[in-house]
């Protein structure tokens, strides 16, 4: 699908996705200088937020894999001119290509609910993470108040939802799924507090040649005001629900 798909980073509600990321991040992680951060899926450096372009930016070593070859290959146009080099790779997120304990940060935001042995790549994230080291895993809010779930249900009844099928969970299911993998969580997070149906207008439109730049910017502007200054509203309302966990170091304490 990415061979066709178009650039999406310029449009309105691409930009509003990169700040919810940024913020979460700066708060999850604060410094990124000097760490080895490996993202599970390219679909973002490919056609969205580049997100990995702004943790290389930070100071960070960036690793980066996709099971798409397409994908892959747009994502490595697109850091063609990084300094360090991206190491971009063609991979499964169920079986990652990379010695044990090899990263400080695993960072994967929409893409273990498409897989059906999610809980192995949680497994498999933890085996590459080094002892003390942080996963955020984000995943489609099963509660969506805006009701994304169902939106993307009735997409896909009528074969309209331009990706892979995926799988809404709970905080408390995500939180199991996290801890036994045998990652300690340290905290719930949640970003993209806002209808669904405007990240989906906006994209539509903008595949179209059609910005309304400004009409989506108004209407993100009040949930954009209210996750960034009270962090429980996208905790609680965001579309995706975020485990921030920690893989524990050897010989430390059992809560």
């Amino acid at each position: 699908m990415a061979e066709c798909f178009p650039d999406l980073f310029p449009a309105v509600s691409t930009q509003y996705y990169r700040r919810a990321e940024i913020a979460l991040l700066q708060r999850a992680v604060g410094s990124f200088r000097g760490l080895r951060v490996l993202k599970l899926d390219l679909w973002n450096e490919a056609v969205n937020t580049r997100i990995l372009h702004w943790m290389q930016a930070q100071g960070a070593e960036v690793y980066g894999l996709d099971v798409s070859t397409v994908t892959v290959q747009r994502a490595r146009r697109n850091a063609s001119l990084a300094s360090p080099p991206m190491h971009l790779v063609q991979a499964d997120i169920r079986a990652l290509p990379f010695q044990p304990e090899s990263f400080d940060l695993v960072y994967t935001m929409g893409t273990i609910e498409h897989v059906p042995e999610y809980q192995a790549a949680v497994a498999d994230i933890r085996r590459v993470l080094r002892p003390g080291g942080r996963a955020i895993i984000g995943v489609p809010h099963l509660w969506d108040p805006f009701l994304r779930p169902v939106i993307v249900w009735a997409l896909e009844l009528f074969d309209h939802y331009p990706y892979s099928p995926e799988k809404a969970f709970s905080w408390p299911e995500l939180r199991c799924v996290v801890e036994a993998a045998g990652f300690d969580v340290e905290q719930r997070a949640g970003i993209l507090a806002l209808p669904g149906i405007i990240r989906m207008a906006d994209t539509f439109l903008f595949r179209r040649g059609i910005r309304l730049d400004g009409v989506f910017a108004l209407v993100q502007w009040p949930f954009g005001q209210l996750e960034r200054h009270w962090p429980w509203f996208g905790r609680h309302f965001g579309y995706l629900t975020v485990a921030v966990a920690r893989k524990p170091a050897p010989g430390a304490a059992v809560p």
